[in-house]
């Protein structure tokens, strides 16, 4: 006997030979041309007999709708000459949804769902003629035990499992599904049949398959006292048969058919037939009996499948790799195509007059065609199935139907990707052979997954003296919130990251870690350094989802003191938060009526998703409890002494900096030329569009959002224009690789002199020159000096300035006493983030010059301790 193994055949006559050593009774045939013989089924006359499975892809709309990549999938389907496609599972209620993208037919959505139909009809007649037109089939489905609609799972179930309710953490007293509630589940599934027919489908499959809500009815022999459970038969398939009768009286112009299952491959008394004897043999007298029903009352043809994807998936679809932290199959996949094939055949030569869809046949890749060939020629089923093989090969019937071998390198290679992107919670193709689309979820789905945040956590070597912590601004217990992670206190690591870092979310998002923590990280010198700002992103995202962010913080007793917060960006908020913990009472100053700062205005949404940021503020606010905020715009009319009058007893100051400074003696045009900060948030926020030529001058982390936001926003070609080498670019390495990778050009040594404009005043080019590096300067970076005779024009339709940031005149109004450095900063006293000014601190960009958000969290949470520890130990009261 072979144990389980990866598919190794070149030939068919290699796969004969394990089909004979296994001693397994799998046919095959060189000849295919029973595969393309038309079939009639009931009022339907089918082209030939290929049927692409129900695949979801989970990549429907909040409502139910298909979206772009569901209109895709089924034109790839249709074009690829099926005679008939049984559209994927598609929830008939909200609750009944396996995810929160899946399909859910409803009348608000028909328009969508038809057009789905007619882009897949429009695809099939173009490639495969105009007398070509396939049958869809919609399956209808509630998920059972298996709904999730949103983010977490909501089983409905309709009897308890020894077999799993443990795997799924149900408790023995978990409710069932009522009586009354499934006798109202009936009409519903009618009404979305009648959906179903509006939208175009010529038929709908009521879904009684893989232990979603109807299957699970079917094995409900524990159920007690009811109308849809117990021993009878009857009983169990009471609903089935209501709702396929209901669709037949009510929406007689549709067909009705179903996907059931005949072999669950789990012991009685919690599996469908199964012996009675508690073994896994099959016993099909009863899911015989059911397809007699359906025969007696008209179904065109009825699709057979096994087993369970959750529980035993190897059953159902054998294949080389599972998902991860799933065992390899107890035996070898040829054994799984038999077990299909023969459960198909004793239902087909039941009834041989019914045409029945059978499965299981993708693991088999370039051999499909011979083995399915073989069991339609040997009347064992009517219509083969390929579920996975669709998804990887959807044009794999028209190979076969012009005569033409499966290509090895376009077939299904059963490795388990496209489930494991649904387990991950994304949206699921095929991997390896539609990579471009789906290669980027699967990969950003399993660096999000439980078992990798786990494996990458334990990869800390929890060090004595750990060098991370030193290198994060914000002083993060680094060791001690992963550890949590390794423990699954998951909680406990949040509050950890949190008691340093407030907005530890965001910060998870936009941290140069590889320049901070990680450079810190001794396990480099091994293998990897362990991802931090991964693992603090994973938890603090987790905190945002299960509210622990928002629940009230705690806070000292009032002590009367008021403190005014100018700016509500990272350093603002911060301090904000820190103050009010110390039990002061706090308003939150803003020019703009929501926080977030140059955060919100400035940094692309793919750094920064915009409802992490304004959940993570909003909460931070929230959880303080004794935060105001208010409306206020610093300049000569509004100053700190505006607000010492007011009765504050201490002003924090967090504006920011606002202005783009300009190319240093330039003649700037009337039109062409944009300050990095202006232009950032007219793309981020009005929609933007550019055109032609884009320069980017500067070579910081401003320079290189501008740079991909000038792309994404249309450009043809951009430019980042940086007077040192690529070396000396203060870029963080991270943002300046993604920016090489989308195809920015950098021209390094290059010096910016001035803008050439047309007549009209709008801008035609940059004067630049090449240069060399000479000696370093104050920054301790090589001086750029410009080359001789090195001068052109740099042709360009729009330059956006990022050569840095300044306060903005308004601002340095409104700070009387407040003294300024050399490079144009606040000057604080040393040791300190208080300024020349009594009672007035600073912190953030207006301190530092522009650096990172993590250290304008550090420095809003200094300074409102630094402003705690002054208000109380001066001996003062409140107000004076």
């Amino acid at each position: 006997m072979l144990g389980h193994q990866p598919f190794h055949y070149h030939s068919p006559e290699e796969l004969a030979r394990d089909i004979e050593r296994l001693g397994l009774d799998i046919p095959l045939t060189p000849d295919f041309s029973s595969l393309a013989a038309p079939l009639d089924c009931g009022r339907f006359r089918l082209p030939n007999r290929f049927v692409v499975l129900p695949m979801e892809g989970c990549d429907g709309t909040g409502d139910g709708a298909p979206d772009e990549l569901t209109y895709r999938r089924y034109r790839r389907f249709a074009s690829g000459g099926a005679g008939l496609l049984w559209v994927e599972a598609c929830a008939v209620v909200h609750e009944g949804r396996a995810n929160p993208r899946q399909l859910w037919i409803h009348k608000g959505n028909v328009a969508a769902f038809a057009r789905m139909l007619e882009e897949a009809r429009r695809a099939a007649e173009e490639t495969m003629g105009a007398a070509h037109r396939p049958v869809f089939v919609l399956q209808l489905t509630h998920s059972g035990r298996y709904s999730k609609p949103g983010r977490k799972p909501a089983p409905i179930i309709a009897h308890h499992s020894k077999f799993l309710d443990p795997v799924m953490g149900l408790p023995p007293d978990y409710p069932l599904i009522t009586d009354d509630e499934l006798e109202r589940l009936e009409d519903v599934y009618v009404e979305a049949a009648r959906c179903a027919l509006e939208a175009g489908f010529d038929a709908v499959d009521v879904k009684a398959c893989h232990r979603y809500l109807v299957s699970e009815l079917h094995a409900s022999f524990t159920r007690e006292n009811s109308r849809y459970g117990g021993p009878e038969f009857e009983n169990r398939t009471r609903f089935f048969r209501n709702v396929v009768q209901k669709i037949r009286d009510r929406v007689p112009r549709i067909a009705v058919t179903t996907r059931m299952n005949a072999y669950d491959a789990m012991p009685y008394p919690y599996g469908w037939g199964m012996a009675q004897d508690g073994s896994d043999r099959p016993d099909l007298s009863e899911p015989l009996r059911l397809a007699g029903f359906l025969a007696e009352n008209g179904a065109p043809l009825v699709n057979i499948t096994i087993g369970n994807p959750y529980f035993n998936p190897y059953v159902n679809r054998p294949f080389d790799l599972p998902i991860a932290g799933a065992p390899l199959p107890p035996e070898h996949p040829l054994e799984g195509v038999a077990r299909f094939l023969h459960i198909v055949r004793e239902a087909q030569q039941k009834f041989p007059g019914l045409p029945v869809v059978g499965g299981g046949y993708s693991w088999l890749r370039q051999f499909l065609p011979h083995v399915a060939a073989a069991a339609v020629e040997r009347g064992w089923v009517s219509l083969v199935g390929g579920g996975r093989m669709a998804f990887a090969y959807p044009d794999f019937p028209r190979e076969v139907l012009s005569g033409r071998a499966l290509d090895p390198e376009k077939v299904c290679v059963a490795c388990s990707a496209c489930t494991q992107i649904m387990r991950d919670g994304g949206r699921t193709g095929c991997v390896p052979r539609d990579a471009a689309i789906y290669e980027p979820i699967y990969k950003a789905g399993r660096a999000e997954a439980l078992d990798t945040i786990r494996k990458e956590a334990a990869s800390c070597r929890q060090c004595n003296d750990p060098t991370c912590v030193p290198k994060c601004p914000a002083g993060v217990n680094v060791p001690k919130f992963i550890q949590a992670i390794v423990d699954g206190r998951y909680r406990d690591a949040y509050e950890t990251i949190r008691e340093a870092n407030v907005l530890a979310a965001v910060c998870g998002y936009v941290c140069p870690s590889e320049t901070l923590c990680e450079s810190g990280c001794i396990n480099e010198h091994y293998s990897e350094p362990v991802p931090i700002r991964h693992l603090q992103r994973w938890v603090s995202r987790m905190a945002l989802e299960e509210g622990w962010s928002r629940e009230a913080r705690p806070r000292r007793a009032a002590t009367g003191f008021r403190v005014a917060v100018v700016g509500a960006g990272a350093a603002g908020v911060a301090a904000a938060v820190t103050l009010a913990s110390c039990g002061h009472d706090v308003t939150l100053l803003d020019r703009r009526p929501a926080p977030g700062g140059v955060a919100r205005e400035t940094i692309p949404l793919d750094r920064l998703p915009e409802d992490i940021l304004r959940r993570e503020l909003e909460d931070a606010l929230a959880a303080s409890g004794a935060v105001e905020r208010r409306q206020f715009e610093l300049n000569a009319a509004n100053t700190v002494d505006t607000l010492l009058a007011e009765g504050f007893d201490a002003v924090l100051v967090a504006a920011g900096l606002s202005s783009s400074i300009p190319l240093p003696g330039a003649a700037r045009p009337q039109a062409g030329v944009f300050g990095a900060l202006e232009f950032l948030r007219r793309v981020k926020h009005e929609g933007a569009r550019v055109s032609g030529a884009v320069a980017v001058l500067g070579g910081g982390n401003t320079a290189i959002d501008a740079a991909l936001s000038a792309l994404r926003a249309g450009a043809q070609d951009v430019f980042v224009v940086y007077r040192r080498s690529f070396a000396e670019m203060p870029a963080w390495p991270e943002e300046r690789d993604a920016a090489v990778r989308a195809g920015v050009h950098f021209l390094v040594l290059t010096q910016p002199l001035d803008y050439v404009s047309d007549e009209t005043g709008r801008l035609v080019g940059v004067k630049v020159a090449r240069t060399r590096l000479g000696a370093p300067d104050e920054s301790g970076r090589r001086r750029p000096e410009v080359i001789a005779g090195t001068g052109h024009v740099l042709p360009c339709d729009l330059v956006v300035e990022a050569i840095g940031q300044a306060v903005d005149d308004a601002v340095r109004a409104a700070l009387p006493g407040v003294e300024f450095t050399r490079q144009g900063t606040v000057r604080v006293q040393p040791g300190t983030l208080q300024t020349t000014r009594d009672r007035v601190w600073a912190a953030g960009d207006l301190v530092n010059g522009g650096a990172t958000v993590v250290q304008a969290v550090a420095e809003g949470m200094r300074a409102a301790r630094e402003i705690d520890a002054a208000l109380k130990g001066a001996g003062v009261a409140p107000g004076q």
